[in-house]
Order: structure tokens, then sequence, then C-alpha cells
């Protein structure tokens, strides 16, 4: 099981949560696959609650395909698909895990000095997957944080 991070906008954590479907401006296929679970981090840009935290951990259910429906709020304010690239998810875990509480706990993160650079981009960590006692550090922390 591989997991991978992935920034997303305040405003579509519902969606993802209640649609259960990710999407992404370009195709992650040949990263995330089905079976893989996405760790999802709101980036803090615009994000009044849950900016620059860590929310929810889903297992990819399906295959990527390809959905110009707008779905999340900036799709339908515009009204066209700007993550046309999606893929179903059932989120497993949720809560408001601050990445800064996971410096010195995980291992994702070389150089805390350039935090940005590992949570931005899809997939985060520089494309790479995250260690599965990484994800056991958020999983924990967001069990934490399940009912703040």
């Amino acid at each position: 099981m591989t997991f991978w991070l992935v920034p997303i906008q305040e405003d579509m954590w519902d969606n993802i949560q209640y649609d259960g479907v990710y999407g992404y401006k370009t195709n992650l296929s040949k990263y995330i696959k089905k079976g893989d679970n996405i760790i999802f981090y709101v980036s803090k840009y615009y994000a009044t609650r849950y900016g620059g935290k860590i929310v929810g951990i889903g297992r990819v259910i399906s295959d990527w395909y390809y959905d110009e429906t707008p779905l999340y709020p900036e799709e339908k304010v515009r009204n066209r698909a700007i993550f046309p690239h999606r893929v179903k998810v059932e989120v497993w875990i949720t809560g408001a895990c601050d990445v800064k509480s996971l410096i010195g706990k995980v291992k994702f993160v070389e150089d805390v000095v350039q935090l940005p650079k590992y949570l931005r981009n899809a997939p985060a960590n520089l494309g790479r997957p995250i260690l599965d006692s990484d994800a056991k550090v958020m999983e924990e922390c967001l069990r934490q944080t399940m009912y703040d």
C-alpha cells in the first residue's frame, strides 16, 4: 500500500469527503494507483480554517478518469472543470493535523527550512511516495485531532 501526499484547496475538502472524488489539473495515474492512499494537505492559500493542515487520508477505489463536469466550488463559479483528471476515493480518517507539529517526527521533510517545497504540487514530497512510518505518524496525529 503506497501513500501519497497531495495539496488541495480548502474548499475542495467537502467534495472530496462527501462526493468521494479527488481531482487534479493533470493526470497523476503514473504515480497514484487504485489501492493507494492519498494524504490530503490543505494549502495555506485562501484557507480560513484548515490551511497548513493534513485533513484526512483516503483510499483510491477507482482508476483515473476524465470528467469535465464542474464539481468543486471554483469550477462551479467558472462553469468549467479545472481539475478534470479524477479518481474515486474513500476517506477513512479525518482530522486537522498541523504539518508543523510533525517536524522532527517524519522523515520526508529533509530540510525544515525548505518545508514548503515538500508540500507543493501533486504528488507532493517532490513526487515521491510517503514512507509507511511517516504515514503512521500522520494517521496518529489525525486520530488525536478528530474532534477538534
